[in-house]
């Protein structure tokens, strides 16, 4: 059975293709381009986006121990500042994911560059907005265990 399905013409169309398709970093992109520019690959580096990928699961982790830990121990200064920049920091590294995924600077630069402006807006203010708060008001924890009871 295996055999006939090799011997069908769809499957041996495609394997022809997939044998034909160039490497990525090779593709020509615009043919009116010269033949003597050359094209510029960058070194492949496997590290490349590996600590931006760590930053997000570390503020991930981070959250549930601080966030346990004012249920159990109360509000501290020190975990109003912990909580005041690790929070705004997941939130911003999840928006961005979002504006990376749907507002690629591929279909709109305009549009991607206008929703990456206002991301870094808000996270400055949400970051000088926590700082406010735990200086000179109650604090988050004890704001969020007001919430709580």
């Amino acid at each position: 059975m295996a055999l006939r399905l090799a011997a069908t013409p769809a499957l041996r169309n495609t394997a022809r293709l997939m044998m034909r398709q160039q490497p990525m970093g090779l593709v020509k992109i615009h043919s009116s381009v010269s033949q003597s520019n050359s094209v510029v690959s960058h070194k492949p580096d496997r590290l490349h986006g590996s600590y931006h990928w760590d930053i997000e699961r570390a503020a991930s982790i981070a959250l549930v121990p601080l966030i346990s830990s004012q249920l159990a121990f109360g509000a501290s200064p020190v975990l109003d500042t912990l909580l005041g920049v690790i929070v705004p920091l997941h939130v911003h590294i999840g928006f961005d994911a979002c504006i990376t995924d749907y507002f690629n600077p591929r279909n709109g630069v305009f549009i991607n560059k206008l929703m990456t402006g206002a991301l870094w807006l808000s996270t400055t203010g949400v970051l000088v907005g926590c700082y406010q708060f735990n200086t000179n008001d109650i604090g988050l924890t004890e704001f969020i265990s007001k919430l709580w009871v």
